[in-house]
């Protein structure tokens, strides 16, 4: 992708710095590529391929990197530390026999992805990461205030104080899953036990904080969407002080856990904004042409004028391929 990017670049190079240089044809144009036989191919006649496909890309990249930079100009300090972040990770799987990082390999590898450098890929980063930002604020316009409310009544609850001790199996055979549920179901009864000596639930699960064949945590205040689904479910439908009686499957292992503590669910308003943000995430799952449309409109906003029409209608004709694509995948 990136070599014909280049080409481009040249072919526009051409047309506007170096026509001076250039034979012209019987018609007028001037000559791109010439062969021995006589055979020329001029620069208009090129770029007439070219435009409703690469051309499309390379202005469709251009024009939404400065769009999306002048939209969240104030944000530019938390996206630079998020490309930092991701070029320091790229960095680390390149490395010599030393363990030191390899900019021929990693070179290498963009290259054959389409990259000709690393800033090259950084910015597709950036464009991407932006690109989420913005579908995110698009379909958050789309949330209704019912939503917001229905939302905070159903699924808002306060924070939980959790403890969990894991016990996960020496391999992924039927046996040793058998065996790791049955060591769970002892911990239970154990705890169980010492509680009903006068032991204090919290206690009885910090015992197993030395224990080195299994893992105890203490997970301190979580809310919903943090933790996998059926550890989430079954803790947080423990009463406050309770313990599970039996253990948590999870992809990890098996656990025992009780919920310690439990806050007062927050106010709507002190979470209306999260709430949107959850909504949207979950919208955009749902409905991928919302994506599509938040660039759209995006592009629209910044009145952005086609002053080739071959190229616009392509743009459009695009626009309504990703549009319809996205709603097949729904």
């Amino acid at each position: 992708m990136k070599k014909k990017l280049l080409l481009i670049a040249v072919v526009a190079t051409l047309l506007t710095g170096c026509g001076s240089k250039i034979p012209k044809l019987s018609n007028g144009e001037e000559a791109l590529i010439e062969f021995g036989d006589g055979t020329t191919y001029s620069i208009n006649e090129v770029w007439e391929e070219m435009k409703e496909s690469y051309a499309l890309q390379v202005a469709l990249t251009k024009i939404d990197q400065k769009i999306l930079e002048e939209e969240y100009k104030d944000d530019e300090k938390e996206t630079e530390e998020y490309i930092k972040g991701e070029e320091t990770t790229l960095k680390k799987n390149f490395t010599d026999d030393s363990g030191k990082y390899d900019e021929s390999k990693l070179l290498g590898q963009l290259s054959q992805a389409g990259y000709s450098t690393l800033q090259d890929y950084l910015d597709y980063i950036k464009v991407s990461y932006l690109s989420e930002k913005a579908a995110v604020d698009y379909a958050k316009m789309k949330i209704t205030d019912k939503q917001v409310k229905e939302y905070y009544k159903n699924e808002t609850v306060g924070d939980i104080h959790v403890l969990h001790i894991l016990v996960e199996p020496a391999s992924t055979s039927s046996e040793d899953d058998t065996k790791a549920k049955e060591e769970a179901q002892k911990i239970i009864k154990s705890i169980e036990d010492d509680i009903k000596s006068g032991t204090s639930i919290e206690e009885a699960f910090k015992k197993y904080d030395k224990n080195d064949n299994v893992t105890f945590q203490d997970l301190g205040y979580i809310n919903k969407g943090e933790m996998v689904e059926s550890f989430e479910t079954t803790v947080f439908a423990l009463n406050k002080g309770e313990y599970t009686k039996e253990p948590i499957k999870t992809t990890y292992g098996y656990h025992a856990a009780v919920k310690i503590d439990e806050k007062e669910k927050p106010e709507l308003k002190d979470v209306e904004e999260s709430i949107k943000e959850t909504l949207a995430e979950d919208a955009l799952d749902e409905d991928k042409t919302l994506s599509v449309n938040a660039m759209i409109e995006l592009r629209k906003k910044h009145k952005i004028t086609w002053h080739d029409s071959e190229l616009e209608n392509a743009y459009n004709k695009y626009m309504n391929y990703l549009v319809n694509q996205s709603k097949s995948s729904n």
